[in-house]
Order: structure tokens, then C-alpha cells, then sequence
């Protein structure tokens, strides 16, 4: 697979491990790349053809997270393979200018004192990969004055996500500020922002397109073990 397949925008999370180093490609050919990423433990999985698809899988019965950029592929290797859960999601990526901070909020990067907090709130990953995220500096606090109003970050696996806003400072923007701070993160270390929206999720693909966000026409499937 040649190397600029990997800017498609479907493509973008296997581009981010093996860019960072942290990913490792196990097949390759033509129109097959499977990688492994070593900080999350993600499989990656860009391939249109079924059955190659399950000669691959098949080969590697350890996987407990998996990412395939084929919609049609995912959903058939979810019911075979004893995956427990799936997620269907658009891909959406950054490729304007930066945006500038407009001094909204204050920003700094969560570190161990506030794990507590932030896993208090938020649900959608375990405590112990929250905690990861933070030793890596990758979650990101925003403060209306001295107040923690929310957080942004990015998944083990790099991808941007993880963003909350307190119950109490919803419907104020907070979260279009949020993520405007941390696409321009992203940017600063030359890498394109990127994430996941849950095929179903309305306000999340209206914050996208608010931001200046390419989303993709096609899913991708993530599932779990």
C-alpha cells in the first residue's frame, strides 16, 4: 500500500501510529495493511476484501481492539471473531489553518491530581486508561477563570476525543473552544487532527462542521472484546 493511502481520511488512525512510532505493520500488500499499535494495543485493519480480511484475523486470535476501515468488512468480522462490542463512527480531520485562541478559556493539561475528578465524570473509558491518557499529557483542562469547565484529549491510540463539559457549563461553547484548543495542539506537532463521531451522534457532527472539520461519507468500525 503506498504511503500516501494513509493521508485518505478513513485512514488516518493506522497513519498515526506508524508515524509516531508506536505502530508496527504485520501484512502489507497491494490493498492490505495490518498493523498493530503498541501504546493502546489497537489492531488496525485497511482491507475491502472479505475473505482476506478473515485469513488475517484468523491468524490472531489475541485481538481485543479493532479498527477496520471497511465498514462492510467490520461488521462481519464483529458476528464471527466473539467481539462483545462495536462502534460505528465517521472519521473527521482537520486540514484548514490553526485556529487562533480567542482567550475564551485558560488551558492546561490535566496531570494526577485530577484523575479523580475527571474520571468521576466521564464513563466511556476505563479509570486505569484515563490515567495513561494523563501520564502522557494528553488530556487537556479548560477554566473560565479559575474553573475547571470541561476537558478534551486524545485516545491512547491518537485520536482526539474524551471531550466533557461539566453539567453546569453546557450550552455556553465551551466545548467548540475545547476542541478548537486542542485541534491547535495537534497542529503545533505537525500532526492532522483527527476523531471519531458516532454514526447516530447529531450535535457532535454539527460541532465538527462548526469547526471547520472534513468528515468522511464512509464509516469505520471499531470493536471490542
Amino acid at each position: 500500500m503506498k504511503k500516501t493511502d494513509l493521508k485518505y481520511i478513513d485512514h488516518l488512525g493506522i497513519d498515526r501510529v506508524l508515524e509516531r512510532r508506536s505502530g508496527r505493520i504485520i501484512e502489507e500488500d497491494d490493498d492490505v495493511l495490518f498493523a498493530r499499535d503498541d501504546i493502546s494495543g489497537a489492531y488496525f485493519l485497511i482491507c475491502n476484501d472479505l475473505k482476506k480480511s478473515r485469513d488475517i484475523i484468523s491468524k490472531h486470535q489475541d485481538i481485543r481492539l479493532l479498527m477496520t476501515s471497511d465498514i462492510g468488512v467490520g461488521r462481519v468480522l464483529f458476528e464471527e471473531f466473539g467481539f462483545k462490542e462495536k462502534l460505528e463512527c465517521y472519521q473527521a480531520a482537520y486540514y484548514g489553518e490553526p485556529p487562533e485562541d480567542e482567550g475564551i478559556l485558560r488551558f492546561c493539561y490535566a496531570d494526577k491530581e485530577d484523575l479523580k475528578t475527571v474520571t468521576d465524570a466521564y464513563h466511556m473509558i476505563s479509570a486505569e486508561e484515563m490515567k495513561k491518557v494523563i501520564e502522557r499529557k494528553c488530556l487537556l483542562l479548560g477554566f473560565k477563570d479559575e474553573t475547571p469547565v470541561g476537558f478534551i484529549g486524545e485516545h491512547l491510540e491518537g485520536s482526539m476525543g474524551l471531550l466533557y463539559v461539566f453539567p453546569e457549563y453546557r450550552r455556553k461553547s465551551y466545548a467548540y473552544e475545547l476542541e478548537k484548543a486542542f485541534i491547535a495542539l495537534t497542529m503545533k506537532r505537525g500532526l492532522i487532527p483527527f476523531g471519531q463521531i458516532e454514526k447516530d451522534n447529531e450535535a457532535s457532527l454539527k460541532l465538527q462542521e462548526k469547526l471547520g472539520m472534513t468528515v468522511s461519507e464512509d464509516l469505520i468500525c471499531w470493536m471490542w472484546k
